[in-house]
C-alpha cells in the first residue's frame, strides 16, 4: 500500500513539473518580465536598504532607482537599435571590403596553382553566399534577441517599481505566508526567509562576479577592437560585456563578429591571428583565471547542470534565459533543498569538488 502511495506520488510529481513547464513556455511573454523585474529588485534591495538608514523619504529613493533602473534598460535597447542602424548603412563598404579581400586570397591562389582562376564566377557565387540579406538576417536575429532583453520595457519597468515599492518589507511580509503574527514567533528561526536570503546572497554574489568580469571583457575587447581600427568597437565590447552573462557558449559568440569583422578589414593575416590571439587571452584571463578565483564555493552548481540549465532556458525563454539560466538554476535548488523528498536533486545539482 505504501509503495502504490509513494508511486502515485511520484507519477504526480512528474505530471506536474511537466506541466509547469508548458505553463512556463506559453506564458513566456508574462514571465520574461516578471522575473527580470523581481531578480533586478532583489538586487537594488541593498542600494533601497541604503537609503533607508540615511533617512531618505522612501518616495525620493524608489523614484531615484526606479528612473536609474528604467534608464539603463533603455540605454541598452538604444545601444543596439543605433547600430543595427549605423551597420545598414554601411552595408556597401562592407560587401565592398569583403569583395576586395576575396580578391587579394584569390589573386594568392592563383599564382600558387599557376592557373587561371575566374575571379567574376567566384565572387558572384561567394557575394551569394554572404550576401547582405544573410548578414541582414544574422544580425537581425541577433539584435531581436538582445532586444529581448528589454523588448518588454514596459512590463518590466511596472514590475520593477511594484517590486520595490514592498521590497523592504519583505520580512514582514514571508512571517504573514508561515502565519507568524507575534513577534516572538517571527523572532523564531524561519526556513522560508533563510531560503529567501540564501537566494538573494547567491543572486547578488554571482551578478557581482559576472558583472565585474563581463565589466572587465567588454572593456579589453574593446580596447582591443580599437586598436586595430575595427569598425563599431563600442559595440563590440558592449556585446562581450552582455553575452558574457551566458555561461560557457557567450563568450565564444561574441569573439565571432568582431574576428570576422577583423579578417575583412585588416590587410594582412597576421594582424587577424593577432586580433584573434588578444581576444582568445581577454577570454581565458577573464574567464578560466578571474571568475573562478571571485567566485570560489559561492555558487555550488555543477558545470553539467549549468550547460543543461542553459539549454533548457534557452529553448523557452531565448537568450533572456539563456542569460538568466544560472540564477534561475540557483532559485530552483534553493527551492529543492526544502522539499526532503528532493535531496537527491539537491545532491545531482550540487558540485562534489566544493564540499
Amino acid at each position: 500500500m505504501e509503495q502504490d502511495i509513494r508511486t502515485i506520488r511520484n507519477f504526480l510529481g512528474v505530471a506536474f513539473a511537466a506541466l509547469l513547464i508548458y505553463c512556463i513556455s506559453i506564458l513566456s511573454s508574462l514571465l520574461i518580465p516578471l522575473t527580470l523585474a523581481l531578480f533586478f529588485a532583489i538586487l537594488l534591495q541593498p542600494i533601497m536598504e541604503w537609503f533607508e538608514r540615511k533617512n531618505f523619504p522612501f518616495i525620493i529613493s524608489l523614484t531615484m532607482i526606479a528612473v536609474g533602473a528604467i534608464s539603463i534598460l533603455a540605454l541598452i535597447g538604444t545601444l543596439i537599435y543605433e547600430t543595427a542602424v549605423q551597420i545598414a548603412g554601411q552595408q556597401d563598404k562592407l560587401i565592398e571590403q569583403i569583395e576586395f579581400k576575396l580578391t587579394g586570397i584569390l589573386t594568392n591562389l592563383s599564382t600558387l596553382a599557376g592557373e587561371t582562376i575566374d575571379f567574376n564566377y567566384i565572387l558572384e557565387m561567394s557575394t551569394q553566399v554572404i550576401s547582405w540579406q544573410k548578414v541582414g538576417q544574422y544580425l537581425g536575429t541577433l539584435a531581436g534577441g538582445l532586444g529581448g532583453f528589454s523588448g518588454s520595457f514596459f512590463m518590466t519597468s511596472l514590475y520593477l517599481v511594484a517590486f520595490l515599492s514592498g521590497i523592504l518589507q519583505y520580512e514582514k511580509y514571508i512571517h504573514y505566508l508561515e502565519g507568524a503574527p507575534t513577534k516572538e514567533e517571527q523572532e523564531t528561526d524561519s526556513n522560508l526567509l533563510k531560503a529567501f536570503e540564501q537566494i538573494k546572497s547567491s543572486l547578488v554574489t554571482y551578478v557581482k562576479i559576472k558583472f565585474l568580469v563581463s565589466l572587465g571583457t567588454g572593456i579589453f575587447y574593446w580596447l582591443i577592437c580599437l586598436s586595430f581600427g575595427i569598425d563599431f568597437a563600442i559595440f563590440w565590447g558592449f556585446l562581450a560585456f552582455i553575452l558574457n552573462f551566458i555561461p560557457t557558449v557567450g563568450s565564444i559568440i561574441a569573439t565571432i563578429p568582431p574576428l570576422l569583422l577583423g579578417l575583412v578589414q585588416l590587410d594582412s593575416m597576421s594582424m587577424a591571428f593577432l586580433m584573434s590571439l588578444l581576444l582568445l587571452a581577454a577570454q581565458l584571463i577573464f574567464g578560466n583565471v578571474v571568475e573562478p578565483k571571485l567566485t570560489g564555493a559561492s555558487l555550488s552548481l555543477n558545470t553539467v547542470v549549468v550547460i543543461l540549465g542553459l539549454v533548457f532556458w534557452g529553448y523557452l525563454w531565448g537568450i533572456t534565459g539563456m542569460i538568466l539560466s544560472v540564477p534561475l538554476l540557483v532559485l530552483i535548488k534553493v527551492i529543492l533543498e526544502q522539499i526532503p523528498d528532493a535531496k537527491i536533486l539537491v545532491k545531482l545539482m550540487g558540485d562534489p569538488n566544493l564540499k
